[in-house]
């Protein structure tokens, strides 16, 4: 584990945070996405401000996107009403995604007196993801889950089983922490959904494929439903030093395309690729498109389909 002064020093080299605003919600995303059943569904995504994380975890960036102080009481049923208002769209979702750069179940980040609010909002939705940490995951998360209409699922971000990488991550969780998070939830009748990093800090770029799969492996073995593979970005700070020394090393889009393929091939649970800003992966000219067209295609699909072929992006992993 690591320690108070190493989520100093992080904090330390951060560049300044934007203002945010807490009465608005910073995004709201309508995306297709693939079910358990094979079925391909609407799924509402909204991005909520509020208090910043305290686990400051290396890998993160999502502390730009926060508050300085606590998250004002009523300002995320505001921003949800808010959201669900811009709902004009042909195909109505039966799936939100509640996603608060935090921890939804640390009442510095959602005020408890702001849940039951929340709950009677999210009445219409037969599915409702949030995140958290897997230490803050407790008889909270069953009263949530007793005051919504639909069934709850929360996220929670397993990163790497890579036995060095995740302690030096500042994560603050062990993989048995994790475990008993799943298995408290799957008891409480509790979805569960799994982040990985594919490349994370501290794991060699020539091992991410391999680092991947076992996580996903580790994830489903516990009883996770759904993993969600998200590559590893670059940015300010720690991750800035981290890229400089060479103990980050953002995957391409091959390898990105590799380390999906090689989970499908499990054949286990519903493996899903965040693609969200994934035109920024480095990669070639020559296979940019087919590839980013081939990693849609398999979050539609849950099959590999034609593999991606190109000599001239090989050398670069």
């Amino acid at each position: 584990m690591r320690t108070v002064r190493d989520a100093a020093r992080i904090r330390a080299l951060r560049s300044p945070k934007p203002s945010i605003d807490p009465w608005k919600p910073i995004d709201v995303l309508l995306e297709d996405e693939r079910q358990a059943d094979g079925t391909v569904a609407p799924c509402l995504s909204v991005f909520l401000a509020g208090a910043e994380c305290p686990f400051t975890c290396v890998h993160c960036d999502l502390w730009r996107f926060t508050l300085d102080g606590p998250t004002p009481p009523g300002a995320l049923p505001s921003q949800l009403q808010q959201a669900l208002r811009l709902r004009v769209w042909m195909r109505r979702p039966e799936s939100i995604k509640l996603y608060n750069a935090s921890n939804f179940f640390d009442p510095r980040a959602v005020p408890p007196e702001d849940l039951p609010i929340l709950a009677a909002h999210l009445a219409s939705f037969r599915r409702v993801t949030v995140e958290c940490h897997p230490r803050l995951v407790g008889e909270a998360c069953t009263r949530f889950a007793g005051s919504l209409a639909g069934r709850l699922e929360i996220a929670m971000g397993l990163e790497t089983v890579h036995p060095d990488a995740l302690p030096r991550l500042n994560k603050q969780m062990t993989l048995r922490q994790f475990d008993e998070a799943v298995a408290f939830l799957r008891s409480a009748g509790i979805g569960s959904r799994a982040f990985v990093l594919v490349s994370p800090p501290y794991v060699p770029a020539q091992e991410a494929v391999e680092w991947t799969v076992r996580s996903v492996k580790h994830a489903v073995d516990a009883g996770v439903d759904v993993v969600s593979l998200i590559p590893m970005r670059g940015g300010d700070g720690e991750l800035g030093r981290l890229a400089a020394e060479g103990t980050l090393v953002p995957p391409s889009l091959r390898t990105f395309d590799r380390a999906v393929e090689a989970c499908l091939r499990l054949d286990r649970g519903l493996v899903l690729a965040d693609l969200w800003d994934v035109e920024t992966l480095r990669g070639c000219s020559a296979c940019r498109t087919q590839r980013i067209t081939h990693l849609r295609e398999m979050n539609r699909t849950g099959r590999i389909g034609t593999h991606v072929v190109c000599d001239q992006c090989a050398p670069l992993g």
